[in-house]
């Protein structure tokens, strides 16, 4: 009893220092919320501290490929898992994503390109191992709370954002100076006061991370791990007590026979009923007894018929590929990440156009994951209490981030506070991706093949990142800020009609 006792009290402990622990390892991903600070400051590095050398290609393409990345990240945990094992999955992917950190302070006065090819397929491959690292360890050791967990572990990256965008602003631009070149539809820091701090902050991010996930990596164990280890010491346990009580059994039978030998004889037929009553051994029985074992038999048969009934089918990847409720999701999350890397690539230099104060807009840029993290968990919990369905976040999140885009244009030239407020509004609507996403991928999908799954739910990620760039560029230079923003709205309007007919209802 007490070994089994000590199984249970360790495996409370991993439970909880693991859940702890997913928080922390996924801290690569707030590279998405302090980007749209921090590339007011590279973008103008960029223009002035290394042209024209290293001004060899659109720096919007250094958070695509790093969303890019994202991708095959999420497809390559089971391949290395089964290589390398869990920890050693995680300790690879620590490596890539600081090592992308710590060597882009180098490569920003080399080359765009390189810094770009860095962040996709270092930083972002590495955070998006994390990612799925982090969604395995918390819909293993509480699938009950999965919704609400991710909800929370994805909100640390942007609660982490809120303190690094501080450490950013108070580094790079100490004395709150204004953007002094207007090129083009771009405002930009052409003073050596920023520029020449641009590449020790990036120092400085990569050093918090690789602290946090050293921190995370230590606290986490592989729940698949934990439950055989858990089952063999229960087991061990079990028998022990089970040795423990057939001694115990076989002293009393003994001397009860010694001193009731007489009333044995007597009332065998009740005495040899009880005695295999005692022992639990229904092979002695009469046929009396027999009844009662199939009536046991016949309760353990429904429970266990109740219990697959409960259980959730876990579609394979192929299955899921025709399922068309996998296409919805799959738009849904090219709609939103479409927004989301608007909002990161643009927020700030759209606005220093109008709104001539640094320290403002990366206030408005802390305040943004806080908002995003609220999000979360809010509707999170409306999810896991079954107050809304999935497919009721997904139409408000489409429905928020299309109205909200197409006043973008109108709100930092009317007035700063407005702006605000539409930014953060853009961030409570963006910030359900990172819900509807990952639980998408395990309530409808099952959670037998959750990574894959994933991965194949995520592929939109992929796709907005190729498109964001692509699509942006040519409208801003040929049509301006007013036709990029309203691309975005339409998009989502377009994205929300095809979600409101579709039926989310995969499980039977």
């Amino acid at each position: 009893m007490k070994r089994m006792k000590m199984a249970i009290t360790k495996r409370n402990l991993q439970k909880y220092c693991s859940i702890v622990g997913a928080h922390f390892i996924g801290c690569p991903l707030s590279f998405v919320w302090i980007y749209g600070n921090l590339s007011a400051y590279t973008d103008s590095y960029f223009r002035f501290a290394c042209y024209p050398k290293c001004t060899d290609w659109d720096p919007q393409w250094l958070l695509s490929l790093y969303v890019a990345g994202l991708f095959p990240g999420y497809f390559m945990v089971k391949p290395l898992e089964k290589i390398v094992g869990f920890n050693w999955t995680g300790i690879i992917a620590m490596v890539m994503v600081n090592a992308a950190l710590l060597g882009s302070a180098w490569s920003l006065n080399v080359s765009i390109i390189l810094t770009a090819v860095m962040y996709g397929a270092l930083l972002g491959t590495g955070a998006g191992i994390s990612s799925s690292l982090t969604i395995q360890v918390v819909s293993g050791w509480a699938p009950e709370r999965a919704a609400v967990l991710v909800a929370t572990t994805s909100g640390m990256a942007s609660m982490l954002s809120v303190i690094q965008n501080q450490i950013i602003t108070a580094f790079v631009n100490r004395n709150n100076l204004k953007p002094d070149a207007i090129i083009g539809p771009k405002a930009y820091f052409s003073q050596s006061e920023v520029l020449d701090h641009v590449p020790g902050i990036l120092i400085i991010y990569g050093t918090m991370t690789i602290g946090m996930q050293i921190i995370g990596y230590l606290l986490i164990t592989d729940p698949n791990r934990a439950s055989c280890d858990s089952s063999k010491e229960a087991t061990e346990g079990s028998k022990a007590l089970t040795k423990h009580q057939n001694n115990e059994y076989e002293e009393l039978g003994a001397r009860d026979y010694t001193q009731n030998d007489q009333s044995k004889k007597h009332y065998g037929s009740n005495s040899r009923s009880s005695n295999c009553i005692d022992l639990l051994d229904v092979s002695n029985c009469s046929n009396d007894d027999h009844y009662g074992s199939s009536n046991v038999e016949t309760i353990e048969e429904n429970e266990g018929s109740k219990q697959k009934k409960d259980e959730i089918y876990s579609y394979t990847p192929r299955e899921v590929l025709r399922s068309p409720v996998f296409y919805a999701v799959c738009f849904f999350g090219i709609a939103i990440e479409y927004g989301i890397l608007l909002k990161s690539n643009f927020y700030k230099k759209f606005a220093l156009l109008y709104i001539h104060n640094d320290k403002y807009l990366s206030l408005v840029g802390t305040l943004v994951p806080i908002i995003s993290t609220g999000s979360r968990i809010f509707f999170g919990t409306l999810m896991d209490k079954h107050i809304l369905s999935l497919k009721d976040v997904t139409i408000i999140g489409l429905s928020l981030n299309c109205v909200l885009c197409a006043f973008w244009f109108i709100s930092a030239r009317l007035n700063a506070i407005l702006y605000m407020f539409l930014v953060l509004g853009l961030a409570a609507a963006q910030s359900l991706a990172y819900v509807v996403l990952p639980t998408a991928a395990l309530r409808l999908f099952g959670p037998a093949h959750l990574s894959t799954n994933y991965g194949l739910v995520a592929s939109c990620m992929l796709i907005s990142s190729i498109l964001s760039p692509v699509i942006n560029s040519p409208l801003l230079h040929t049509f301006g800020w007013q036709w990029v923003f309203t691309t975005g709205s339409v998009f989502n309007l377009l994205v929300l009609c095809y979600v409101t007919v579709t039926n989310f209802k995969t499980q039977v």
